[in-house]
């Protein structure tokens, strides 16, 4: 069945901004007189949004102080810090180029991901963007899928969703969409071996490829 409709988580999916929030992290560290955290440390941590990453590396005791330098300061860290992930800009193009509409659902907040799409300069490529503020359930809750089906006016099987960790998984079929997975983020294979048969991708050329000789787009 071909698709009306593309989803993308952002981060680790369409462009690596990890640099920038680890900076963040470690500025907030040094300001706070916290432990300083590794690259890594910080890479896996992200993808429930803000707050969640901030109470997960600093967490409850430091949450609202820590949150509120990360909210003041993270801006800061953009810049020459987002990069586009391999094969970004051609599904997008692709998926434009066949009249397919394209959303983004991320656990982002609102006061970054504007700035996020332009540093990585894909922000004319959207038709709707959903945001962890314009839910009250984030992601793996299905609402950000069902309120972006909602708004495009498409049913679920029109539509499909792509991510790179086990929360964008686990969203897509909690919302009963086709999901897939590209390995470009924060998650590795053996994350997806508890699910029955995820459809995992090297990256976003595997899976542009994957959709045309499918006949999904």
């Amino acid at each position: 069945m071909k698709k009306k409709i593309a989803i993308f988580d952002l981060d680790g999916t369409l462009i690596d901004a990890y640099n920038s929030i680890y900076k963040t992290i470690d500025f907030i560290s040094e300001k706070i007189k916290f432990k300083r955290f590794d690259y890594e440390t910080v890479k896996r941590s992200v993808g429930g949004g803000d707050q969640k990453l901030i109470l997960t590396l600093f967490g409850q005791k430091y949450l609202e102080i820590a949150h509120n330098l990360y909210r003041e300061n993270y801006l800061k860290f953009l810049p020459g810090n987002v990069k586009l992930l391999k094969g970004c800009v051609e599904i997008l193009n692709e998926l434009k180029n066949r009249d397919i509409k394209i959303a983004l659902a991320t656990n982002r907040s609102k006061f970054c991901v504007n700035s996020l799409l332009k540093e990585a300069e894909i922000e004319n490529y959207f038709d709707i963007i959903m945001c962890a503020d314009d839910v009250k359930n984030p992601k793996p809750n299905p609402e950000i899928i069902f309120k972006i089906l909602q708004t495009s006016n498409f049913k679920k099987e029109k539509s499909f969703y792509v991510g790179d960790m086990d929360i964008d998984y686990e969203t897509g079929k909690n919302a009963g969409v086709d999901t897939y997975i590209v390995l470009t983020g924060s998650s590795k294979k053996d994350d997806f071996l508890k699910y029955k048969n995820p459809l995992i991708f090297d990256n976003l050329i595997e899976l542009k490829k994957f959709l045309i000789e499918n006949q999904l787009i």
